[in-house]
């Protein structure tokens, strides 16, 4: 199983290769690849301090934009991420559990230059992006030392996600960009039916993935802002 995982994932990496190759020789749009670190959460896991997002992971891929008007941009990605949920051991080293997920996911976003003037300077280098993904489950992990949350029956998972998804992009040069980027599923990957009620508070979003994702993009290509020629100094000038 294990074996058939990491094989999946490998042929990702070769495909998205592949995919970067092809986009970056048309000139009219931008591709790159993208790397980061994740802190996630299942929402109605119990935590001893209240919070989430205390599973770290790891996310790669790829990207493809084009501009759709002068300000705005459409986003297609490929992506690879870890989700999951976390609680660490108490001093007496009990309630430790782990629930790890691996993602193949294809995000869609509408991103928009936001201007604005700081210190009397201009600023352009914002991006603000709404959207949605969708992905499937190639991998999970669970390690429960509670026996009170779930088993590692896959029957208990949804392996389809669907998410919403908003981002801020700070355009550090043309070519890097740093995004802090907010999702959440709409899809429970924790089935409702099986996390146990009384430790599960009833809400709508109940065993849905909650991610917060820390990257950087590299986007190359492209055609670079065309500058009109310099008018030419004639006697009658």
């Amino acid at each position: 199983m294990i074996e058939h995982s990491q094989m999946k994932i490998k042929l990702f990496f070769v495909t998205v290769a592949l995919f970067l190759t092809e986009i970056i020789q048309a000139q009219q749009f931008r591709a790159g690849f993208t790397t980061g670190l994740v802190a996630t959460g299942i929402n109605g896991m119990p935590t001893r301090d209240g919070r989430h997002f205390h599973k770290l992971g790891f996310t790669a891929g790829a990207l493809v934009c084009t501009k759709i008007s002068e300000k705005s941009t459409f986003q297609f990605e490929l992506t690879f991420i870890q989700k999951g949920a976390l609680q660490r051991p108490d001093s007496a080293n009990n309630g430790y559990y782990k629930i790890a997920f691996d993602y193949v996911e294809i995000p869609l976003l509408i991103k928009r230059q936001v201007r604005f003037t700081k210190r009397q300077k201009p600023v352009n280098r914002v991006d603000l992006g709404m959207g949605f993904s969708v992905g499937r489950m190639v991998h999970n992990t669970v390690v429960d030392q509670t026996n009170t949350l779930l088993s590692k029956n896959s029957s208990n998972f949804n392996y389809t996600d669907v998410s919403l998804l908003a981002e801020a992009d700070y355009n550090i040069s043309r070519n890097v960009i740093f995004c802090f980027r907010w999702s959440n599923s709409l899809v429970p990957a924790v089935k409702r039916t099986t996390l146990n009620p009384q430790f599960i508070t009833y809400t709508f979003n109940r065993g849905n993935n909650m991610v917060l994702n820390f990257s950087f993009k590299f986007v190359f290509g492209g055609k670079k802002a065309e500058t009109a020629p310099a008018k030419e100094i004639t006697s009658e000038d």
